[in-house]
C-alpha cells in the first residue's frame, strides 16, 4: 500500500518548490496523478516571474510571449517526470536558456531582415535602431553582458536603467521625465532627469567595457 498522503491547498502552499515537485511525482507513482495537479500549478506559478525576466532580458518584444509559453510548457513536461531536481529555480532558468537558444538557432536557419540596435546621440542618449540582419550569437552575447553589468547595480539604479532602456534589453524605453514619474509612482523615489541620464551613461560605459573584455578574452562559445 502506498504511503502517499494527499495534501490540501494550505499544506501545499507551505511546501518548498523542490518538495512540491517531489509531491507531484509521488502522487503519480501512487496512481493519483490528479492529486498532484494543484502542486504542479503552484510550483509553475512560482517560476513564471523568473522565466519572464530571463526571456524579457534576452528576447525581442515580438517573440517574448510565445517563448515564455514554450518555457512554461517545457518546465511542466520536464520537471514532473520523476527526476530528482536539486534546485527548481536553477532548473527553470536552464529551461528558459534552452528555449531562448532554440529561438535564435531557428532564426539562424531561417534568417529574416530585422533592425539591429545601434546607439545614437540624442537629447537623452537613448538607443535607436538601424537596418541589418540580426546575428543571434552577437545578440545573445550583448544580452549576457547587459545581465552581468545590471547585476552590479543596486535595485534603484537597476530599475531606472530598465525603465529608460530600449526594447533590446527588455526595458520600457521611457523618456527621462517619464522615468522620474514612474520612480515616484512605484517607490516614492525623488530622482531627477539628470540623475537618470547619469545612471544610464555610467551603465553604457561599463557595458562597453564588458563587451570589449568579452571580445578580447572569450571565444563566441566561451
Amino acid at each position: 500500500m502506498s504511503d502517499f498522503r494527499r495534501l490540501d491547498d494550505h499544506d501545499l502552499d507551505r511546501l518548498g518548490d523542490e518538495d512540491l515537485v517531489d509531491y507531484v511525482n509521488q502522487a503519480r507513482a501512487a496512481g493519483q496523478p490528479e492529486a498532484g495537479r494543484r502542486a504542479m500549478e503552484i510550483v509553475s506559478w512560482r517560476q513564471e516571474p523568473l522565466i519572464k525576466a530571463r526571456v524579457t532580458a534576452k528576447m525581442p518584444p515580438s517573440a517574448r510571449e510565445d517563448v515564455i509559453m514554450e518555457c512554461l510548457e517545457s518546465f511542466v513536461r520536464s520537471a514532473f517526470d520523476g527526476k530528482v531536481i536539486g534546485s527548481v529555480r536553477a532548473f527553470a532558468s536552464t529551461i528558459a536558456s534552452r528555449r531562448i537558444a532554440d529561438y535564435y538557432r531557428a532564426r539562424e536557419r531561417d534568417p529574416e531582415q530585422v533592425p539591429l540596435p545601434v546607439e545614437h546621440e540624442g537629447e537623452e542618449e537613448i538607443w535607436g535602431e538601424g537596418p541589418g540582419v540580426e546575428d543571434p550569437t552577437a545578440t545573445v552575447a550583448i544580452e549576457d553582458a547587459v545581465e552581468r553589468v545590471l547585476a552590479t547595480r543596486n535595485e534603484t539604479h537597476k530599475r531606472m536603467i530598465m525603465l529608460y532602456a530600449p526594447g533590446l534589453m527588455g526595458g520600457d524605453d521611457l523618456s527621462g521625465a517619464q522615468v522620474v514619474e514612474q520612480m515616484v509612482a512605484e517607490h516614492g523615489e525623488a530622482v531627477s532627469i539628470d540623475n537618470v541620464q547619469q545612471v544610464w551613461r555610467r551603465f553604457k560605459v561599463d557595458l562597453e567595457k564588458e563587451l570589449q573584455a568579452g571580445e578580447d578574452g572569450l571565444s563566441p562559445d566561451g
